[in-house]
């Protein structure tokens, strides 16, 4: 458990709202009781749980960024705000989790059902998204949902399969139950959905009125429409895989609500609503967003490796291809995906774990070994090029926020953000320094 004393008490404060969500928008049943135990000082294992679960990356990454930059006497209200970001964002990873297996260009009816799931999930989202809808995610999620959402194992939709398995028997065999009760444990996402799209409405709901509180909304939003397109576009070029990838990843949300928290409720900076408005702001999280996204589809060490090296990690996998007959699409990148260079981690997760990523797409769709390849080789070249402009962007744009706004927590924060997960995608996900954040 953290030695920090803020990070303790932003773990405290993402448990209790992680336990209101639960109790307030849950459906009653066993998923719910399995996943407040899980939760709560009753489990033995709960920091393994809080790990799997992404409790504990997301208040490292709070602690990281918030260090220096609030007041002691503002921190009850942060704990507030970060506690509640963070609870939607542990719900996101279950839905997120979906998506597993998805990756590919043909589908299985399974598959495809559950693609239709992760539909109706972004759709329920725009409308708790907007203005005004005040319809429940019960309703938003049933019929078709509901029905989808039994079939989808909780245990097989997750990268750590084992883990989520065992927790669930450690809890059978606490409250005396058996077989059914797994059963309905492990097919029971449809009450984290159902709490997914309630914790995103409380979260815009609780920043409503102030004069950030509209971004944080269409990022929010532009998310799920991103989501959707990925998922089911035919044709998209290199420039649209890196826009849709900068939207679909939640960091412009994230980082627009923590400077709303700072800037808007906190200590109020006048300047603020002159950079918001004149999308400044905006133009900095969009950078920072397309780098967090390059960072956890490509990883650190392949973006900032020179095209000649690339291609040289390319040629090697297709010669081994070539030695060992491997000639369709999916065998090169099977070969790729048991290489030994460390440079490959990001790839070879979303390849052995079939999940959507902005460098395979192409290669996926290829024809054969080669063009996969081939295809491999030239995005990576695109999107480190398009790294090494947007960082050069960023740090521009952070400088100009600088010299526009009377202090630098807002710009801190941001850097912080972005250097933290630089540092976290240079390592494997099966790693926890690794492992998810955001």
């Amino acid at each position: 458990m953290p030695t920090n004393r803020r990070a303790a008490q932003l773990l405290a404060a993402t448990c209790s709202a992680l336990a209101e969500t639960i109790r307030r928008h849950m459906p009653a049943g066993p998923y719910r009781d399995f996943t407040a135990w899980a939760y709560s000082a009753d489990n033995p294992r709960r920091h393994e749980y809080l790990q799997s679960t992404g409790v504990i990356q997301l208040v490292t990454m709070n602690t990281r960024m918030l260090t220096g930059l609030v007041e002691e006497d503002d921190w009850p209200t942060m704990l507030h705000h970060a506690g509640r970001m963070n609870a939607y964002q542990v719900f996101e990873v279950v839905s997120d989790d979906l998506a597993i297996g998805l990756g590919h260009p043909v589908l299985d009816a399974a598959q495809t059902r559950r693609l239709d799931l992760i539909g109706a999930l972004n759709r329920a989202m725009l409308q708790a998204l907007a203005p005004g809808r005040n319809t429940p995610a019960m309703l938003l999620l049933s019929g078709p949902a509901r029905d989808a959402a039994r079939h989808a194992s909780g245990f097989e939709q997750s990268l750590v399969k084992s883990k989520r398995a065992g927790m669930a028997e450690d809890y059978a065999r606490h409250v005396g139950a058996d077989a059914p009760l797994l059963q309905d444990v492990e097919y029971g996402l449809w009450a984290a959905l159902v709490a997914n799209v309630e914790s995103c409405r409380d979260l815009v709901d609780g920043i409503d009125g102030t004069p950030t509180a509209s971004l944080v909304r269409q990022g929010l939003a532009d998310r799920y429409r991103a989501v959707e397109r990925t998922l089911r576009a035919e044709h998209l070029s290199r420039l649209d895989l890196a826009a849709l990838g900068g939207q679909s990843i939640l960091v412009l949300p994230t980082l627009a609500y923590f400077v709303c928290v700072l800037n808007d409720l906190l200590a109020p900076v006048p300047a603020h609503r002159a950079v918001l408005a004149d999308g400044t702001l905006s133009d900095v999280l969009s950078d920072a967003a397309l780098l967090v996204r390059l960072q956890n589809d490509l990883g650190t060490r392949l973006l900032r490796m020179p095209p000649v090296q690339q291609h040289a990690l390319i040629n090697r996998v297709a010669r081994t291809c070539d030695a060992d007959g491997r000639d369709t699409a999916e065998a090169a990148l099977d070969q790729l995906a048991t290489d030994p260079d460390t440079a490959f981690n990001r790839l070879q997760k979303d390849i052995v774990n079939g999940e959507a990523n902005i460098a395979l797409w192409h290669a996926r769709r290829a024809p054969d070994a080669t063009g996969a390849l081939t295809a491999l080789a030239d995005s990576l070249t695109y999107h480190a090029g398009l790294y090494g402009l947007h960082s050069a962007r960023l740090a521009a744009g952070l400088a100009a926020l600088d010299a526009r706004l009377p202090d630098r927590r807002a710009t801190t924060l941001i850097d912080r953000f972005v250097r933290f997960h630089e540092h976290m995608y240079s390592h494997a996900h099966t790693n926890p320094l690794g492992e998810y954040a955001i």
